[in-house]
């Protein structure tokens, strides 16, 4: 595909012109509330100072009650001003007179019960949790540190074979302020899977959009259900694919930085906005970093959650020139178009595998793709979940891979097509950034930093699963429990094997 001449980034992209208000709670940096990126650990300074000045406080007033002496009865109401003297000098008897050990026993105080039950105070005897932890070493040993030991963090939870964490320690305005360049994509390859399973490294099984989508609302988009066959799940089979056709491009990978699927980089970006859990494979070979896609398990989807799944696939088929059938009948999700793209995000350089819903061409001829969207049509109180959430993951995904339009389809709960609406991908940014709901160079500043902070970890020939899993508040890289891929491990010898 060519991405000349198209203006695919808007002013979004531009640097950012000062620091943004923060995305919740409205406060400046000086503000008491946090956006969704801020970290435990601030937001612990934050309590520890706040509930020091607070506790100081309570305690000095006692301490000055305590000390407090009733002041003396103006003279002339029948008292004499009081004398001032020495209390405790040589001249007081009383005081001389006081023996040096009391007659009183020391008073016992009963013990502290010993129960593990935390108590409304949270633990402690109502007091809440400990300030500071338990004496000992470093969580896990710090001679274990970066091979693989249990590590606990202060929730109790424990990790196996932990090798290092990302907090999430920047909020929205701090990461607004930097300026992140990203690279027009460019596509160099593209491959095809076809009905069966069988890749191509062409473009047969790209399909053309149809403009005249809006002559279809009311459609059922149930047609086909029963016929439907669902995506099939490859494992890293998927990936040996994307990895088969860079060496058939003869492109080299001596610079690249990463090897992965859009679908990772969009959790990535994602996660400065949303907190929803991921995994994903990494794998260093060679100074390239593979990052293979894991799926979290997954209870099985009821019969109206299947539907809703194949309202997406449906309303592809209606959108587009070639599609099998306009009833539905043998709608295959196996089937896909895969664009290859490279691309730059600050200081590291990508080449990305993007599955493509269709394209569409201008009257010169001049091809570009466009991404194909269902959604639940929107009433006043799912407009904001929509446009914080759905428009962020649209923007994403059409950002990374140079794509210009997103074609949403509107359904109802019956999953007619009720409405179907063309945004541009600058239009979405400069819309939600506007509203102050989010911002795409806060995305990618946040990824940017991720993938420094993963590229200078990870070690050669080493294999990890890095995941984002609760309590969110920080990236995980673990040492990986099973081998490399297959996939990248045959990809790797047979890059050898052509450069020998």
């Amino acid at each position: 595909m060519d991405f000349s001449g198209q203006d695919v980034f808007g002013e979004d992209y531009d640097a950012p012109d000062g620091a943004e208000a923060e995305a919740e709670g409205g406060g400046g940096a000086e503000s008491g509330s946090s956006s969704p990126c801020s970290s435990s650990s601030s937001s612990a300074a934050a309590y520890s100072s706040s509930s020091g000045r607070s506790s100081s406080s309570g305690d000095e007033e006692e301490y000055l009650d305590w000390l407090e002496v009733p002041a003396s009865p103006a003279t002339g109401y029948g008292y004499e001003k009081e004398v001032n003297r020495d209390l405790f000098g040589s001249d007081n008897e009383e005081y001389v007179k006081t023996p040096a050990r009391s007659n009183y026993l020391v008073p016992e105080l009963p013990p502290l019960p010993n129960t593990n039950n935390f108590s409304r105070g949270g633990g402690r005897g109502g007091r809440g949790p400990p300030l500071l932890p338990r004496p000992g070493g470093h969580p896990g040993g710090r001679n274990n540190f970066g091979q693989g030991g249990r590590f606990s963090y202060g929730n109790g939870r424990n990790v196996e074979g932990f090798v290092s964490d990302m907090k999430l320690n920047k909020n929205e305005e701090t990461l607004s302020r930097k300026a992140v360049a990203f690279q027009e994509p460019c596509e160099f390859a593209c491959y095809s899977r076809v009905e069966g399973g069988d890749v191509y490294f062409d473009d047969r099984s790209l399909r053309l959009f149809k403009r005249n989508i809006c002559d279809y609302l009311g459609e059922d988009l149930n047609k086909g259900f029963e016929t439907f066959i669902e995506k099939r799940d490859l494992g890293s089979q998927g990936f040996g694919d994307l990895l088969a056709c860079i060496r058939n491009s003869n492109l080299s990978l001596q610079n690249i930085h990463f090897v992965t699927y859009r679908n990772n980089l969009n959790k990535i970006l994602a996660t400065a906005y949303l907190k929803d859990p991921w995994k994903m494979g990494v794998h260093k070979r060679n100074g390239v970093v593979y990052l293979d896609v894991h799926k979290l398990p997954e209870r099985p989807q009821s019969e109206i959650e299947r539907r809703r799944c194949f309202w997406g696939y449906s309303f592809e088929n209606l959108a587009t020139e070639n599609s099998v059938d306009e009833g539905g009948r043998g709608i295959d999700a196996n089937k896909e178009y895969c664009s290859v793209i490279k691309t730059k995000l600050g200081a590291h350089r990508i080449i990305m595998g993007a599955e493509m819903d269709c394209c569409d061409a201008t009257d010169d001829g001049r091809q570009f793709y466009v991404e194909l969207k269902t959604s639940r049509e929107l009433e006043y109180h799912t407009v904001e979940k929509y446009e914080k959430e759905k428009l962020l993951r649209f923007w994403i995904q059409s950002f990374l891979a140079g794509v210009s339009y997103v074609v949403v389809g509107f359904r109802n709960d019956a999953g007619v097509l009720v409405r179907a609406e063309r945004l541009t991908t600058k239009d979405i940014a400069q819309k939600v950034k506007a509203k102050n709901i989010w911002q795409g160079d806060v995305c990618l500043a946040f990824a940017e930093e991720v993938l420094c902070w993963l590229y200078s970890t990870v070690k050669e020939n080493g294999d990890y699963i890095l995941q984002f899993v609760h309590p969110f508040q920080r990236l995980e890289l673990l040492l990986a429990q099973s081998p490399c891929p297959e996939a990248i491990s045959q990809h790797v010898e047979q890059l050898s094997g052509a450069t020998h």
